[in-house]
């Protein structure tokens, strides 16, 4: 018999989260984004996840490990680059817990399970695959059944592991329609993605010229679709250290996000010496017209977030007053590279080029870093 009945649980599942609402955990989310975009944020969270308290967009990011499988590049030069700039900029991440590897001729279901009798000894928190059509349809292409039994191996391994699997791929024109179309959208449903998501650049014209990109939610099944949400790139002590920080988007913001973002301002006009707290308080509530109660929730966070710091000003009543948090304090001091002066992640030395073989040579494995192999394959979506 082909059906079968299923019994309703006596309370709701309770979902867990990679990344709150955004990046489930147990599920497969699907990432498109404009050519490069995807390899930031993927090395952003990585590190994130890498830290005590790591925080993505304003949320928390569950701390472990998060194996990077890189299909496109096998010498694994840009995330090297992106990884090496983020730990600069938050030196409380732990190196060790950033495992980036190369996808070499292609990734097959046998890849997959070898790599899930792996992960069960030691779960991670995060797998990213990036380069979907160099990991999947190099296998066979032409078809996507080969393809379609990885991607199913892929979301059992998330389920069983439970962990948050990440599925990156780059388009010109992030769009759902990628997700629907041609074979690897034909594999891609096999994966069951519970989330997908769009990651463009913001034009220039639209943020005042900053490095800004837009995390755009177009499918969520386990939460409410949340607002766009802005990152912008940030540099810090003479480019030795960068981090991705929140930027507010004129579309979808949030009273309290505004109370943030003119808490910030007001901070900034005020300079060290800051601003006391009643004073703080009325100039957010008259530059946003938001309450008094959103105001303090808007304080707390930042506060939460080690971006404002209290000072207490003495004398009766122990008024109190805030000051930005130096923004040097983000970033690793005296030129410090986490690269540079330890042991490289994954005992692995910087990618050095080497000759590699031909497309199709050797065992479709995952490779360290050090072995560089392969030539681009580009695959129309």
């Amino acid at each position: 018999m082909g059906v079968r009945r299923l019994l309703l649980p006596s309370e709701p599942p309770r979902m867990g989260w990679g990344v709150r609402d955004l990046f489930p955990q147990g599920h497969a989310s699907l990432v498109l984004a404009h050519p490069g975009r995807g390899k930031i944020l993927m090395s952003f969270l990585a590190v994130q996840a890498a830290r005590p308290k790591g925080f993505f967009a304003e949320r928390s990011v569950r701390h472990g490990r998060t194996v990077l499988l890189d299909a496109e590049d096998p010498g694994g030069r840009s995330y090297a680059f992106w990884l090496s700039h983020f730990l600069n900029a938050h030196p409380d991440a732990d190196r060790g817990l950033v495992d980036l590897r190369a996808v070499e001729g292609g990734l097959t279901s046998e890849d997959v399970a070898a790599l899930e009798a792996e992960l069960k000894e030691d779960p991670p928190a995060f797998l990213v695959l990036d380069g979907l059509a160099s990991a999947l349809l190099e296998v066979d292409a032409g078809s996507y059944r080969r393809a379609a039994a990885t991607l199913r191996a892929l979301a059992a391994l998330a389920q069983d592991v439970g962990l948050t699997l990440l599925l990156l791929e780059e388009k010109d024109r992030p769009s759902s329609g990628a997700f629907s179309r041609g074979p690897l959208g034909a594999a891609l449903r096999a994966a069951a993605p519970a989330a997908l998501f769009s990651l463009e650049c913001v034009p220039p014209r639209e943020d005042e010229g900053r490095e800004v990109m837009r995390l755009v939610a177009l499918m969520q099944r386990y939460a409410p679709l949340p607002s766009p949400l802005g990152l912008e790139l940030v540099e810090g002590h003479g480019g030795e250290g960068w981090s991705l920080e929140p930027y507010p988007l004129p579309e979808g913001q949030t009273r309290v996000a505004k109370a943030e973002a003119a808490i910030l301002q007001a901070l900034r006009e005020a300079g060290e010496g800051g601003l006391p707290r009643k004073v703080l308080l009325e100039d957010v509530m008259a530059r946003t017209t938001v309450s008094e109660r959103t105001a303090k929730t808007a304080l707390a966070n930042l506060r939460s977030r080690g971006k404002v710091k209290e000072v207490a000003l003495g004398g009766r009543g122990n008024p109190k007053a805030y000051r930005l948090v130096d923004s040097r304090y983000f970033f690793a001091q005296n030129g410090e590279s986490a690269l540079r002066n330890g042991a490289d992640f994954g005992q692995s030395p910087l990618p050095q080029k080497v000759a590699g073989a031909g497309p199709g040579e050797g065992r479709r494995t995952l490779e360290p870093l050090e072995v560089e192999a392969g030539s681009e394959w580009e695959v129309e979506l």
